[in-house]
């Protein structure tokens, strides 16, 4: 995978199955969000809950098998005559009985799984069914997410990712339980797992390990390998990094690291919910980051020097969010994922300074802007999971929210928001509207124009401003008039006046409507005027279109959709003609197709403009000669591996590729088609 993640847990199972258009994916810090949908949720969605689950299962590392019985407890909502699940495909089902063994007719179609009962099951009436299967699990083949990896028995390392539905889970996934998980593995391999760890029991060559989940969340998640386990001396042993390889300096830093995130989460949020926690390399191939209570775990391209803080806050921040406190409904699903990407972003802030806040805030203000038109943020089940789509409306325009939120009411009432919710919430869902009712409640302000207006609706106001200058006694006065385009808009707006050889000065305005007025005094006269300066606004400017555009190409050129990529990279010349990096996306592109001309034109384009970002000239002198060299004109291929050289630019191992192909020229790999 790409993660950016999305990173997933269970609260993503809620949302849209099977993505059926382009797939995405991506690591961030990130991380993996995942979704459902389809007709058996839907006639099941409130026909009974489940509570616990039982589930006994044994590893078969090197036959990438998984053999294993699952006892679910449930309670019927009303009477109840069949039972729909959803079971990765990969895992046939052998058996299904009753609480006496009394064994029940199933029917299985692709992800589905449905049990049906001889006699209906008495509504409110806890029952329970034992559910055996089994199935060789080392690809993405059966998974409910197209193409996407979440589950795999190897001896290089075995993942089961709740989401990855190794075990029958009920439509549409929102249930939280308890559960009790024996997992039996080779005796060289260590298993790690939510909850409570009982002494492993050993037979002849095999272990079996025992977790016990009391709380109602989603401990569903089970890990296995050869393992070198450290554990954090700074956390007092409540925090411990396991990895495939015995490197103390890299288990070291990833410790004392979740070490600091802790401790700013619990101050900020409350107390670790599981009291312990465990961070867990897991093989490349799937998702980036993955939390399970009291679990992360972190692809091995995730563990590196320097430790990928961003990655580990994101996946720590999980242990809140949805661990703790899950999202009711589809629609409330920015109260997890949205929150979580927040809270990494605070992180930052405490850790890194306000600059780097910023710089990352205006990269999640690009990403929620890229497609923020799709739908408003209350209709995230209707968007398809592992897309850019549900990325930037849930994940990135969610931690706008959050952010445009807490400059409303305050940091004091914003966190103290938070913590009322951890603590009246806890092991508990949440609606919007409840989260609201928290929010008004430690502001002391009525916000549903808040929510109606960044939650249930789309749309970004475009701010102009026109101004004049006074003379007033012994100093100037700004006065004029601030312009956007929602009617319904209303939003606390910082303005900065810059002034001659004197610091800025900031004020707020409150505005309603499309325009609001001020007045602004300075010691000396007024040079200009900034509209939220600290980019605390969700909005659109022609410099954001630049950026928007530019994200909305690399993604469709990610998909392979280049004509659509090219036309986004169109728009950008068209605000912006000397905007290099469109030139260059354009020239790579133009490449890949082998339009030969096209491809030299863009890159001359892309030396002739602003040449930003800085590695910008040294690959296009590179790129400029594996086109000569392709066309068979060695002179000239030369020529611009040399100008490549001479910019000392090193960018990615392009000084380094300019050697090798002045030695040798570049051969373009056949087309693909």
């Amino acid at each position: 995978m790409s993660r950016q993640r999305r990173s997933g847990t269970a609260a993503r199972r809620a949302r849209r199955a099977l993505a059926a258009r382009r797939r995405w994916v991506f690591v961030l810090a990130a991380a993996v969000a995942l979704s459902r949908a389809g007709s058996l949720r839907a006639q099941n969605a409130s026909n009974f809950t489940v509570q616990r689950y039982t589930i006994n299962a044994e590893l078969f590392p090197a036959a990438h098998m998984l053999s294993a019985t699952a006892q679910i407890g449930f309670l019927p909502n009303t009477d109840l005559s069949t039972a729909g699940f959803q079971l990765n495909s990969a895992l046939g089902v052998e058996k299904v009985t009753d609480a006496s063994g009394q064994s029940l007719p199933f029917q299985r179609n692709g992800l589905s799984f449905e049990v049906n009962f001889p006699s209906p099951l008495p509504a409110d009436q806890p029952a329970s069914i034992s559910v055996a299967y089994r199935g060789t699990l080392n690809s993405a083949a059966g998974s409910p997410y197209e193409g996407v990896q979440l589950a795999s028995v190897s001896s290089h390392g075995t993942y089961l990712l709740y989401d990855a539905d190794w075990f029958p889970v009920r439509p549409p996934g929102l249930d939280r339980f308890a559960a009790t998980l024996h997992i039996t593995v080779p005796d060289d391999e260590t298993v790690i797992a939510s909850g409570m760890a009982a002494a492993p029991v050993e037979e002849t060559g095999t272990k079996m390990y025992t977790f016990a989940y009391a709380q109602d969340s989603f401990p569903g998640t089970v890990l296995a390998g050869k393992y070198a386990a450290r554990p954090s001396v700074e956390s007092n042993g409540n925090i411990t990094v396991y990895t495939f390889s015995p490197e103390e300096k890299l288990a070291k830093s990833y410790g004392d690291e979740a070490v600091r995130i802790l401790s700013f989460f619990s101050d900020k949020f409350g107390s670790l919910p599981n009291g312990r926690l465990d961070v867990v390399e897991i093989p490349n191939g799937t998702a980036g980051g993955y939390a399970a209570p009291g679990v992360v775990a972190v692809a091995q391209r995730g563990f590196t020097n320097p430790v990928d803080t961003r990655l580990l806050a994101l996946e720590i921040a999980r242990q809140w969010w949805p661990c703790l406190v899950s999202p009711a409904t589809p629609a409330d699903a920015f109260l997890d994922d949205g929150l979580a990407t927040y809270s990494a972003a605070l992180y930052v802030q405490a850790s890194e300074g306000q600059a780097a806040f910023e710089h990352l805030m205006h990269q999640t203000e690009i990403g929620a802007l890229t497609h923020e038109e799709v739908a408003p943020i209350s209709e995230a089940g209707s968007l398809e999971d592992f897309t850019p789509e549900y990325h930037s409306v849930v994940y990135q325009k969610g931690a706008m929210v959050f952010h445009m939120l807490r400059g409303v009411m305050g940091d004091a009432a914003f966190f103290k928001t938070l913590q009322m919710m951890t603590q009246q919430d806890a092991w508990k869902t949440i609606t919007t509207a409840g989260f609201q009712s928290l929010a008004e409640a430690a502001s002391h302000q009525q916000l549903t124009y808040f929510f109606a207006q960044w939650v249930s609706s789309t749309g970004v106001p475009q701010f102009t401003d026109s101004w004049d200058i006074y003379r007033v006694g012994n100093h100037y006065q700004a006065v004029g008039t601030i312009h956007q385009d929602l009617d319904i808009f209303r939003m606390p707006v910082e303005i900065r006046v810059y002034s001659e050889g004197r610091p800025p000065i900031d004020t707020r305005i409150e505005m309603e409507g499309t325009r609001a007025n001020f007045a602004v005094n300075t010691l000396t006269r007024p040079t200009n005027i900034l509209i939220d300066p600290e980019s605390q606004i969700l909005k659109m400017d022609n410099h954001l279109k630049v950026e928007v555009a530019i994200a909305r190409g690399d993604q469709l050129r990610e998909e392979q959709a280049y004509l659509e990529a090219i036309k986004q990279y169109r728009k950008v010349t068209e605000i912006d003609k000397n905007n290099s990096l469109a030139h260059y996306r354009m020239g790579q592109i133009y490449f890949l197709l082998r339009n030969y001309n096209a491809a030299a034109d863009e890159m001359r384009a892309a030396l002739n403009g602003d040449r930003e970002p800085n590695w910008i000239p040294v690959w296009a002198h590179l790129t400029l000669g594996e086109i000569f060299d392709t066309t068979g004109q060695r002179d000239r291929a030369i020529n611009e591996y040399q100008k490549a050289l001479q910019t000392h630019n090193n960018a990615q191992g392009a000084l380094d590729l300019a050697n090798r192909y002045i030695q040798k020229p570049y051969t373009q790999p056949p087309s693909n088609g």
